[in-house]
């Protein structure tokens, strides 16, 4: 399996540059405060003459440092979007290569739960630089503070103890509430998208009342999920900040005592009580942080749970075994304990108009994904041409074997790209197959770069049907698969359809799932699927079916 790009650290010029600018930002604010002490002894002591250069190099020091931090959130937001992007796109090549009708969810709850868990990681990336420099800034002032008071400051530590513990209990708890959180979200985002497809349904059964009820329900889990983490997220600020109070409050006093006794001169005690002072601020913020990081990391862990199911593998292909054409040799099919087919053997004309008749549930749909490979038979093979399903190329299948589905799932965007989906097909055979199907008329008054809407929507039923029936023939194909095709179609839409797809059965195979009569009468052979097994009927019968 191939590795999944870097989600929490992208080896790229652009980070190494941000983390060394963040390490310096840290550096550069302790020496700016470092500063404090020699500004005061040169006021305390009335000579002001060296002041000018003090406050020179102080101003020089922070400008570095507002230099770094420029450098830094640049490039770690540039980083940022580049994992944010390579992720949304690997996923989406890496899903679109399951089996349809396996994708771990819906549509809207897999787009919700995608670019949510990229949010994190993308905010991770935003504060990776402040982690760093708070970091580097928190070392700094402990090694100056070790440096005036090592007793005091071992003191210190032994105060902060408890509030980093607390900090990484909290830190544990909130990620298990994150991935507990972005379930939740996920399906609201599928439940809107339901709501969003099926509008008109709901309008025209005045469904909108049983829809918010129940959208209600997983918005208001959603919600308590939600205010868990952010309760969580909002302790550990007051949490630091109390501790990190009595740590200053105590360390004063202790410091105090030593300048009355003469240990340490006011400068110094400025100093080293200002970077106490300054502790505060890190701490809060390296505490905030590290609950970005635990949310970074459950949703790191829901990328990859994705990027890690199974997908669909091509094969190499092997040298032919049985007679040419389609052929099902003992195939069976269950699902889990429920078998829908049971040792077919059918060999299928080289070409013709194939009608596929039986009832509700038969396995009609289930045979239809087998000739597709959408499935894989629980037992038997599939033959095309003497060739394996099992070890026939993506490529070479679907170039052979195209699909027209009942919906039509046709695209927003032109017609020519709904024809073509990313396929290089000549202008010229573009018409054709337009002709083929009796649209060549329609799209010349409208263009190839007629913009449709979501789901085909700015044509007819018919012509969305003759239009994925073109997509389907531009390959050229050995076998046309079609579901349906006629059930929401009107009769002079059928009559139109069927005249076009009994021209193609002249060249190709052609297989039709049918309830409607008028393609059992229109087939050169009708099947009927029943008990598992395909029968072969004669028209006469089917027709009266």
């Amino acid at each position: 399996m191939t590795a999944p790009p870097p989600l929490l650290f992208l080896r790229s010029p652009l980070t190494f540059i941000a983390l060394a600018a963040a390490l310096s930002g840290g550096v550069l604010r302790v020496l700016t405060v470092l500063y404090l002490a020699p500004i005061f002894n040169v006021i305390s002591e009335k000579d002001l003459s060296a002041l000018p250069g003090v406050l020179l190099g102080a101003g020089l020091v922070a400008g570095l440092g507002a230099v770094a931090l420029f450098v830094q959130d640049v490039c770690l937001g540039r980083v940022a979007a580049r994992v944010s992007g390579l992720w949304r796109e690997r996923l989406l090549s890496r899903l679109l290569e399951r089996s349809p009708g396996n994708l771990p969810g819906s549509s809207g709850g897999l787009t919700s739960r995608i670019l949510t868990d990229l949010k994190d990681v993308e905010h991770y990336y935003t504060i990776l630089g402040t982690m760093l420099a708070e970091s580097s800034f928190l070392l700094c002032v402990l090694i100056a503070l070790f440096r005036t008071s090592t007793l005091t400051t071992l003191l210190l530590f032994v105060t902060v103890l408890p509030l980093v513990f607390l900090l990484y209990w909290l830190g544990r708890r909130l990620k298990g509430v994150t991935l507990r959180s972005q379930a939740k979200l996920e399906q609201v985002g599928s439940q809107l998208q339901e709501g969003f497809k099926h509008h008109g349904v709901i309008r025209a059964f005045a469904a909108g009342a049983f829809l918010l009820s129940r959208f209600r329900n997983f918005n208001k889990a959603s919600e308590r999920q939600q205010v868990r983490r952010s309760f969580i997220v909002s302790l550990q600020a007051p949490v630091a900040q109390i501790l990190t109070f009595g740590a200053v409050a105590l360390l004063l006093g202790l410091m105090a005592r030593r300048v009355a006794d003469g240990a340490l001169t006011p400068g110094q005690l400025v100093s080293y009580v200002t970077l106490v002072a300054l502790l505060s601020a890190p701490t809060q913020l390296l505490s905030k942080s590290y609950a970005s990081v635990q949310q970074a990391k459950a949703a790191r862990e829901r990328l990859l749970e994705l990027w890690h199911l199974p997908v669909v593998t091509s094969s190499s292909e092997t040298k032919p075994v049985t007679g040419p054409g389609l052929r099902l040799e003992n195939v069976s099919f269950s699902y889990d304990v429920q078998t829908v087919l049971q040792g077919i053997h059918f060999a299928f004309p080289k070409r013709g108009l194939v009608a596929l008749v039986g009832e509700s549930g038969a396995g009609k749909s289930t045979l239809v994904a087998l000739l597709l490979r959408f499935l894989r038979p629980t037992s038997g093979e599939v033959y095309l041409d003497g060739q394996p399903y099992a070890f026939l190329k993506e490529e070479t299948l679907r170039q052979r074997v195209a699909y027209v589905p009942q919906s039509t799932d046709l695209l927003s965007g032109t017609v020519r790209d709904n024809l073509l989906l990313g396929r290089a097909i000549s202008e010229e055979k573009i018409l054709w197959v337009l002709k083929a199907v009796r649209l060549e008329s329609l799209i010349q008054s409208l263009g190839l770069e007629y913009e449709l809407r979501e789901d085909g929507m700015g044509l007819s039923g018919g012509q969305r049907q003759r239009l994925a029936v073109a997509r389907a023939l531009l390959s050229e194909p050995d076998v046309l698969l079609l579901d349906e095709p006629s059930a929401n179609l009107d009769e002079d839409s059928e009559r139109v359809l069927l005249e076009t797809l009994t021209l193609q059965a002249k060249e190709r195979l052609v297989i039709v799932v049918a309830h409607r009569p008028g393609v059992t009468e229109a087939a050169t052979l009708v099947l009927r699927l029943e008990n598992g097994q395909l029968q072969e009927i004669r028209k006469s019968v089917a027709s009266n079916q």
